[in-house]
């Protein structure tokens, strides 16, 4: 496919997600059972059976323990991540000779747009949503992202090359308006109880498959003790 048409295709994705952070209210459920579950009155008699998982984002604080345990993970993260996805550039570019002259060293790239129009903003919505999954708010989420990305870019992948200009913004601004618009539409697809929208949900935003995504909300049928039947909310936060 030429390159051309690979950009065309990010520019059409990002107007579409961009459209669901602008509809964010109709597409997202409202926080009640039936807006967003295909339930129906004898399933929600059964006691004890868990229904659905309701996907949804709350902002907390955290303490810097916290805060330094999640830039660790992703820290660490990289430095395993960056060799198995490019094994080629880290075999044949790569020395701590090289690495020990590109340190503190910053130039703009000549990366084709496919990389820093593509893949680093989609690898910044990962890390925008990473965050979003630990509970940060969208500015700390943001905030997160930029100095993973930094250090990314300072400590790592001067293995192979200098740190780019381009990259230490594009990474983290246009991954977290990308993060943002998944947020919606995965969380919209995830919540929808259409199975192939759950798929999808959990393609786009990966990181709800994992135990460390918090405030996902177990709805679970129950008869009360006066024999009416309800719904028992718990969430982990």
């Amino acid at each position: 496919m030429p390159l051309f048409n690979l950009f065309y295709a990010f520019v059409v994705t990002c107007i579409f997600l961009l459209s669901a952070v602008v509809g964010a209210d109709e597409l997202t459920p409202a926080w009640t059972p039936s807006a967003g579950f295909k339930t129906n009155p004898q399933d929600r008699a059964v006691p004890g059976r868990t229904l659905e998982t309701y996907y949804v984002y709350t902002d907390r604080n955290h303490r810097p323990k916290e805060i330094g345990k999640d830039l660790g993970i992703i820290y660490g993260l990289s430095w395993v991540a960056y060799p198995l996805t490019q094994p080629d550039t880290v075999r044949n570019k790569g020395s701590w000779l090289k690495y020990r002259h590109n340190f503190g060293q910053v130039v703009f790239d000549q990366d084709e747009p496919f990389w820093n129009w593509f893949v680093h903003p989609i690898s910044g919505s990962q890390l925008f949503l990473y965050y979003r999954a630990r509970g940060y708010s969208r500015s700390s989420a943001l905030g997160m992202a930029f100095i993973s990305s930094t250090l990314f870019e300072f400590t790592v992948e001067i293995y192979t090359e200098t740190a780019s200009v381009q990259d230490l913004y594009q990474t983290p601004i246009l991954g977290a308006v990308l993060g943002v618009g998944i947020e919606y539409t995965s969380l919209a697809l995830l919540n929808s109880g259409n199975p192939f929208g759950i798929f999808f949900g959990h393609l786009i935003n990966p990181c709800t498959l994992f135990p460390f995504f918090e405030n996902k909300i177990i709805l679970t049928p129950t008869v009360f003790e006066n024999k009416i039947p309800g719904l028992i909310f718990a969430g982990e936060f």
